[in-house]
């Protein structure tokens, strides 16, 4: 999907070149205008070419810049860094962007221009996402909107809330993203601006597409469609038609999406734009490649090759070529192959995009084999999983720099916020001096007035103080519940053992978010969740939820108390004294998990974070290992939001499924890698993939197949080994389903059972 452009609020900038009747006009003004109005001659020239000739435009406000320092002029230096940046951001130029736009924004807050030091805050969004650096470009629009809306300026709140939803989208923030862009809406929808609606409503598609809402995101572009229909945006008209399209291939509804193909070209092709031709083209083919008709996708991927070509796009034109020989292949033409998927890769290197040379190398030894040549194969398939690796490995650092950059702009925030505060105080502060200097008498009385308020408030605040000390530094109750001891601390919150006070013989565990998320909306949905979805079970192996509720802001889950041990530390203490725990015994533990899991995936949902410290040991008085699963704050349910964080993967990384890792993507079949994990440590006391660093964790797991566990440990029946690695499969259609599961599982107690 293609974003149609990020608004901003130079629409009142024309972006067509200056008439030379006007730069013209100015030049003259400026040649006898006095220096007290040059600056502004300067500036106006160099807003009317930033445009069409940044190169011009920096000259007039590089000059209007000097002036206005000579002159102590910060109005006009502030809109001359504004304009540098501006020229900058025309020629591609982010970085350089970048240190005019802090300087614009410090001198025009300076000053008190609000209006200018917002819109200088949303430039500087778009310089940091042109830079790859979308948490700061985010903290960028945040403070702008924030600014816009204590100025009650609709048509800048709608601007920020759209370019928000983009940067979100980018971060795969999709939850945020969707909020933003519908905001954006409304807003549109009250200034009655259609191109902002529909452009709005295409990126409502975008999001809903990414998160397999085929049917809705078709819905959204068939509202855009009419509109920029409506207005004459054929550049939109013909997106929408490809992107409408897309939805119909999605849901192997080839016929109808060939038709909104067929359209959107057809209208690239009247307008002139080959960028936009290109899209439906490579669908075309695509859909031409499943249907087995090579010749014609053929035709289409080289129209592709030759467009590109055209563009100087480097990286379509090498998917382009993939394309291509991915059809060769299918041929029966290994040779020509290569020739493509070589010239793939001679990009791929040029540009450095491990990305590029990763799918080269996988085709490449795909067409060696073809050809019989094993030993170049051999060489193709090592070089494309190194490659890989890299991708990976790139991948993480990117997460993790993300995360990291969201740090530092939620701690500017932070500061910032205190500043605001502080700033807000002195002027309070000022405008009191300034009474007490005119209206003595009315001073006085205020001041009896704030002593008397301050008094009570100080008593409220002061029992408050008190109340919230017993509470949170004695930990003596939560809601309805007496607190006795912590049992436990993790990411969510803390876990207490506690004692109803209206039924004093009940104890439960009581888990309580952490007082530092208690604030955050994000997290504080999640921990909702984790009751709601536990609430939706009722299984012997499932711990069941007895209240849930919020006390002095801060949300409680009170939850069955259980007295026994973690599978982990079962698992532990055997390893620690070398006895293998009985086989017996650790399917009677199998088959409890398997049938909890089996539950758990019938009400649709996904557990994502399956391993032994979750699963708690303990005597039922009919069984000595009664198996209970616990924790789901990672828990996916399909009727609720998935909340994560940038680069956040939800799971402990030695349990994660392949493509957890890959993609992020959690489904019962992930939950089943997951548990065979568990199991292979259950049976053999080791883990399957195990190393230092959790990159060389992950490159096992993507990567290396496990010792079967009847090769760690003998006396393991064949059956049951070959169960547990099936359940390791890499691919999640190759791993057994729950019934599966369940039944062999459950066939393996009985013959365990039988004498």
């Amino acid at each position: 999907m293609i974003l149609l452009g990020v608004l901003w609020w130079t629409a009142t900038t024309s972006a067509q070149a200056p008439s030379n009747e006007k730069v013209e006009s100015l030049e003259r003004r400026l040649a006898v205008a006095p220096e007290s109005e040059q600056v502004a001659l300067l500036n106006e020239l160099a807003d009317l070419s930033w445009r069409s000739s940044p190169d011009k435009a920096r000259e007039w406000a590089a000059r209007a810049l000097q002036l206005a320092k000579e002159l102590d002029d910060p109005a006009g230096a502030a809109t001359a860094h504004k304009l540098t940046a501006l020229s900058y951001l025309a020629s591609e130029d982010a970085s350089s962007a970048l240190p005019h736009l802090e300087e614009a924004h410090r001198l025009f807050d300076q000053i008190g221009n609000t209006p200018e030091a917002a819109r200088v805050l949303g430039y500087q969004g778009m310089a940091f996402s042109r830079l790859g650096r979308l948490w700061p470009a985010v903290d960028a629009v945040r403070q702008a909107l924030q600014l816009f809306r204590a100025l009650d300026d609709t048509k800048g709140m709608a601007a920020a809330t759209n370019n928000l939803g983009i940067y979100y989208e980018q971060l795969g923030e999709y939850e945020q993203a969707l909020a933003s862009h519908i905001e954006s809406l409304g807003l549109e929808e009250s200034l009655g601006r259609k191109q902002g609606i529909a452009n709005n409503l295409n990126s409502l598609g975008n999001i809903r597409s990414r998160l397999g809402d085929h049917v809705e995101a078709r819905e959204n572009y068939v509202r855009a469609l009419a509109i920029f229909e409506e207005i004459g945006d054929r550049y939109g008209t013909a997106q929408c038609l490809n992107n409408i399209g897309n939805t119909y291939e999605k849901l192997d509804q080839d016929d109808e999406a060939l038709v909104y193909f067929d359209r959107s070209l057809k209208l690239a092709r009247e307008i002139g734009n080959r960028s936009v031709e290109a899209n439906p083209l490579v669908n075309i083919g695509i859909i031409q490649r499943k249907r087995g008709q090579y010749d014609l996708a053929l035709k289409h991927f080289f129209a592709v090759v030759e467009i590109q070509t055209q563009l100087g796009r480097s990286a379509q034109l090498a998917g382009a070529y993939q394309n291509i020989a991915e059809i060769f292949l299918l041929q029966g033409r290994p040779t020509e192959a290569r020739d493509y998927l070589l010239r793939a890769h001679a990009i791929g290197e040029q540009a450095e995009s491990p990305e590029i040379l990763e799918s080269a190398y996988r085709g490449l030894a795909e067409a060696a084999r073809a050809r019989g040549d094993y030993r170049a194969a051999l060489d193709y398939q090592i070089q494309y999983g190194q490659t890989r690796d890299r991708v990976l490995d790139e991948k993480r650092s990117q997460a993790i720099a993300a995360l990291q950059e969201k740090y530092e702009a939620e701690k500017r925030r932070e500061q910032i916020a205190l500043l605001t505060k502080d700033n807000e105080l002195l002027r309070k502060n000022m405008e009191i001096r300034k009474l007490e200097l005119s209206r003595t008498r009315l001073t006085a009385f205020l001041m009896i007035v704030l002593t008397v308020l301050a008094l009570g408030i100080g008593l409220l605040l002061f029992r408050r103080y008190l109340y919230l000390l017993a509470f949170w530094k004695k930990r003596s109750f939560i809601g309805p519940y007496r607190v006795e001891e912590e049992l436990s601390r993790g990411g969510m919150g803390a876990v207490y053992r506690a004692t109803s006070v209206v039924e004093p013989v009940r104890t439960v565990a009581l888990k309580v978010i952490r007082e530092e998320l208690a604030g955050d909306e994000v997290q504080r949905q999640r921990f909702i969740n984790e009751g709601k979805i536990i609430d939706a079970l009722d299984h012997p192996n499932i711990v069941k939820v007895y209240e849930r509720g919020e006390h002095n802001l801060h949300l409680y889950i009170a939850m069955e108390y259980l007295q026994g041990r973690t599978l982990a530390e079962v698992i532990e203490e055997s390893a620690r004294h070398a006895e293998m725990i009985p086989v017996a015994r650790c399917l009677v533990v199998m088959r409890q998990l398997v049938d909890a899991l089996a539950t758990i995936h019938g009400k649709g949902i996904v557990h994502r974070d399956i391993k032994p410290t979750n699963v708690i040991l303990t005597d039922d008085g009919r069984q000595l290992d009664h198996v209970t699963l616990l924790d789901f704050g990672a828990a996916k349910l399909d009727t609720l939001t998935t909340l994560t964080e940038a680069g956040e993967i939800l799971g402990t990384f030695n349990y994660l499924a392949p493509e957890r890792i890959q993609n992020g993507q959690a489904t019962p079949s992930s939950d089943v890698f997951s548990l065979g994990v568990l199991f292979y440590e259950l049976l053999t006391l080791e883990k399957p993939f195990l190393a230092e660093q959790p990159a060389e964790v992950f490159r096992q797991v993507l990567h290396t197949r496990p010792r079967e566990p009847r090769q760690v440990r003998p006396d393991i029946d064949t059956d049951l080994s070959d169960l547990v690695m099936a359940m390791l499969e890499k691919t999640p259609a190759s791993r057994p389903d729950d019934q599966r599961l369940l039944h062999h599982v459950t066939r393996l107690v009985e013959e365990a059972a039988t004498p």
